[in-house]
C-alpha cells in the first residue's frame, strides 16, 4: 500500500486489501448469482414472467436458506479469475515489487487447466446452465463474454510480460472467436457475434462487442488484418444501434427470434458501462470522430444513471434495487473514461464512497449483493461481486493513486472530451 494523504485514494488502499484477504481467506469457490436459476424447479419458471419475478424475489430474500434448501452446490467460475487475474496486473503496474504479477499468475494458470476441452481454440463458461425464453445453455458450454475477459487477461499479461506463453493464449483464444463462436448475419449487412457456442441465440450488444474490442487487440498485436476484419462489422452493428438519448438497449430482437422480445429492451446501468467500456477501448487503438461522438454521448446518458451521490441506480426508470455488480462498473467504467472525459473521475470517486459505505458490512467488510429500499439481500458473491470490485478499484488506483486533491464536487463538471 503506497502512502498517501488523499482520503478516497487511502479507502480504496484499505479496501482492495479487505477483498485481497478476503479471497485469500475463502477462495473463489462459492454461490452466484444465476446458479439457482439451474435448479429445476426455478428452470421451469424462467419462461413465465410472473413466475420468474416470484422465485427471484425469494431468493434474492433468503439468497442463502433458498440455495441450502435446494441443495445448489458451490462452484469456481473463471471470470472471477481473469477478473482477480487483471487485478492482480493492474496494481503490479504501480506496487512492482509487491508479488502482485505472482498472485496474477496462478489466476491465469487456474484459467489454462480449466478451459473447455475439445473445440478449436480456448474457451471458457459458466459452471452452471443457464434458461430462459429460447435459451438453454448447458454448464461449461463456452460463453463469448466469460472468453472474452479471460482474453483480456491474457492480452495484459503479454503487454507486461513479452512472454511467448500469453501470446500463444491470446492466439488461441483468437481462434475460438474465429473458427467456433456462432455469428449472426444482419440484414443490414453487419453481424453480431453469438453469446455461447450453442443453445443461446439472443444478439447482446455487450457480449458482441467484447469480442470485436478483443479481435481489433489480437489484430494490433499480431499485425494481421484478418482479426480486425471480422470485427468490424460487429463493432458497426451496436454502433447503429445507439439510442436517440444515448443508450443501449440489452440487445437487438428481429421478427422470428426465439428469446424474449422483451428483455431486449433492457437498458440497465452495468451493461451500458460494458458497451463504452468496450468502445473507448476499441477508440484508442483507431480513434475516429464517429466512435468519439458515440462514446461521449453514451457517457453523458450513462451518468444519468447515478445519484448525486454516487448511488447507481439499476436501470433506466428504475432506481432499486442497488446491485454490487452496478456498483464495481460504476467505479471502473468512469475510471477507464477519465482518461478523455475528466467528469468520469468525479462519478467513480462517488461510486467509491457510495459503495463503501452501503453495500458491504461496515464490520466484516463482506460485499451485500442487492440494497432495496427496506431490505438489504446479505449474501457474498465472489463473482459477480468480491472479483469485480477488486477489478474496479485496481483500476481506480492503476489511474488515481498518485491524485492528491480530494474530489469535492457534489455535482460532475460539463461531460466533454479532453483532446
Amino acid at each position: 500500500m503506497k502512502e498517501t494523504n488523499n482520503p478516497d485514494v487511502a479507502l480504496a488502499w484499505e479496501w482492495i486489501e479487505e477483498l485481497d484477504a478476503w479471497v485469500e481467506e475463502n477462495g473463489l469457490c462459492g454461490y452466484d448469482r444465476f446458479d439457482i436459476k439451474d435448479h429445476p424447479l426455478f428452470r421451469s419458471m424462467q419462461t413465465i414472467p410472473i413466475l420468474r419475478k416470484l422465485s427471484s424475489g425469494c431468493s434474492e430474500l433468503l439468497p442463502k436458506f433458498t440455495r441450502w434448501v435446494l441443495r445448489v452446490k458451490k462452484t469456481e467460475n473463471p471470470k472471477a479469475h481473469a477478473l482477480m487475474a487483471m487485478g492482480y496486473l493492474r496494481l503490479h503496474a504501480i506496487e512492482p515489487e509487491e508479488g502482485h504479477i505472482e498472485k496474477a499468475e496462478k489466476h491465469l494458470l487456474w484459467l489454462r487447466s480449466q478451459r473447455v476441452p475439445n473445440i478449436n481454440g480456448w474457451a471458457w463458461g459458466y459452471p452452471f446452465a443457464y434458461t430462459g425464453r429460447g435459451v438453454h445453455v448447458p454448464a461449461n458450454t463456452p460463453v463469448s463474454v466469460v472468453t472474452a475477459i479471460a482474453g483480456q487477461s491474457f492480452l495484459t499479461a503479454y503487454q507486461m510480460t513479452q512472454e511467448e506463453q500469453y501470446l500463444s493464449a491470446i492466439l488461441e483464444i483468437a481462434e475460438y472467436f474465429m473458427e467456433e463462436l456462432p455469428r449472426w448475419q444482419l440484414k443490414n449487412g453487419t453481424l453480431c457475434f453469438g453469446y455461447a457456442l450453442k443453445g443461446d441465440p439472443r444478439k447482446v450488444h455487450n457480449a458482441n462487442l467484447l469480442v470485436a474490442e478483443y479481435l481489433y487487440h489480437v489484430s494490433h498485436i499480431t499485425g494481421e488484418n484478418k482479426y480486425k476484419e471480422i470485427a468490424k462489422p460487429a463493432l458497426e452493428f451496436s454502433l447503429n444501434a445507439q439510442n436517440e438519448n444515448g443508450s443501449w438497449n440489452y440487445g437487438y430482437w428481429e421478427e422470428g427470434d426465439p428469446s424474449e422480445k422483451e428483455l431486449h429492451k433492457i437498458i440497465d446501468n452495468h451493461h451500458t458501462g460494458f458497451v463504452l467500456r468496450s468502445l473507448y477501448s476499441i477508440y484508442k487503438l483507431e480513434p475516429s470522430e464517429i466512435l468519439k461522438e458515440k462514446i461521449l454521448k453514451g457517457f453523458q446518458y450513462y451518468a444519468t444513471l447515478f445519484s448525486d451521490f454516487g448511488q447507481p441506480y439499476f436501470a433506466e426508470n428504475k432506481k432499486w434495487p442497488g446491485d454490487i455488480h452496478a456498483c464495481a462498473e460504476g467505479i471502473l467504467c468512469p475510471t477507464i473514461l477519465s482518461e478523455v472525459i475528466p467528469a468520469g473521475h468525479v462519478l467513480a470517486v462517488f461510486v467509491l464512497r457510495w459503495t463503501w459505505f452501503h453495500m458491504r458490512n461496515l464490520k466484516t467488510g463482506e460485499l451485500y449483493y442487492r440494497r432495496y429500499p427496506f431490505f438489504t439481500s446479505k449474501i457474498t458473491f465472489p463473482r459477480w461481486g468480491v472479483a469485480w470490485m477488486f477489478r474496479a478499484i485496481a483500476e481506480y488506483l492503476h489511474h488515481f493513486h498518485e491524485v492528491k486533491e480530494r474530489v469535492e464536487r457534489l455535482k460532475m463538471q460539463t461531460i466533454r472530451w479532453m483532446e
